[in-house]
């Protein structure tokens, strides 16, 4: 008969092994893949649309599954204590992240309870205001800010919610400030802007580009590294005198912290596969997405700064979700 080391050794070994087979043989059933925000959104189209494929891939269907409320904290939740075997899933908007700096309680903990399976897209964010507001550059809108503190007013999808951060961020930056009316949801918020009830917001491109190519309103800049494919003409924030002004809507996919490193592998590299395809690329970009390239750690780690920004201006301008 072996030692006890012996024997213990032999079971985690053993342990070892059937996790690796069992992770190989993943998936063997469907998966269920929690979107934290209503169907029909960026994020559920982004979700389902890649999800489909990856499910063609992996042999197995990926069944999406909206589960909304408390600003996509009971989908998330949902997810924090479920079963960690790679089969449910969360794909979320980074709501994710200003959720944490917003809400004084969560019923999870973002970086405990999750690891980062794959950043899988993002869609830029523009400034865009109603085609009375007398600017037609960043500089000349600071200047009617300034000129006229507290007056401009800008809609968001709600108290605490990524477009009321950003607002605020270029407050912070510019040293303005302006007026906050919240809405129950982008689309809301975006249709008041179109009919001249609010001045101005901070909106995903993929919402605003339909609008502003129609004329209905006008963008003075993108939030981004670089000028936008379809914006050819629209400078950046940083080209306008705001460096550090870059900020996107991005999209990620999680999974249950203590989910075996081969599953997740698994996953990372299907959801890696599916992205790189051509059609994929195209279809994505057709929709106003662009494909993120990193690895899981990579994507932790944005996340983590993310957490970092966004908790210094929810503090700084007092902002807490309702």
């Amino acid at each position: 008969m072996g030692s006890p080391k012996h024997i213990l050794t032999g079971l985690a070994l053993g342990l070892a092994l059937l996790t690796s087979a069992s992770a190989q043989n993943f998936p063997q059933r469907p998966l269920q893949l929690v979107v934290p925000v209503s169907a029909g959104g960026g994020t559920d189209v982004m979700a389902r649309t890649v999800g489909q494929k990856v499910g063609e891939l992996l042999g197995q269907s990926i069944v999406v599954e909206n589960k909304t409320g408390a600003g996509g904290n009971i989908g998330v939740e949902f997810v924090a204590k479920a079963k960690a075997d790679g089969y449910t899933l969360l794909f979320s908007p980074s709501t994710i992240a200003t959720n944490v700096a917003v809400y004084r309680k969560l019923p999870y903990d973002l970086l405990k309870d999750f690891q980062t399976v794959a950043l899988v897209g993002q869609t830029d964010v523009a400034l865009v205001v109603h085609a009375s507001v007398k600017a037609g550059t960043v500089k000349e809108f600071v200047d009617l800010a300034r000129s006229k503190a507290g007056a401009l007013n800008y809609g968001s999808a709600g108290q605490g919610s990524s477009q009321h951060l950003t607002a605020e961020y270029f407050n912070q930056l510019a040293g303005t400030s302006s007026n906050h009316i919240p809405y129950k949801g982008q689309s809301q918020a975006m249709n008041d802007l179109v009919g001249g009830q609010i001045d101005y917001m901070f909106s995903p491109l993929q919402n605003a580009l339909p609008y502003i190519k129609q004329g209905r309103i006008r963008v003075l800049a993108v939030a981004a590294k670089q000028r936008h494919r379809d914006l050819p003409q629209t400078p950046t924030l940083i080209e306008s005198g705001y460096p550090g002004a870059e900020v996107s809507n991005w999209f990620a996919l999680y999974a249950p912290a203590a989910t075996p490193p081969a599953v997740v592998k698994r996953l990372h590299t299907a959801y890696t596969q599916v992205l790189k395809q051509p059609e994929m690329k195209a279809k994505l970009e057709g929709m106003g997405f662009d494909i993120v390239d990193a690895t899981p750690d990579q994507a932790t780690d944005f996340m983590r700064s993310e957490l970092v920004r966004w908790s210094r201006v929810a503090a700084h301008a007092g902002i807490k979700a309702e």
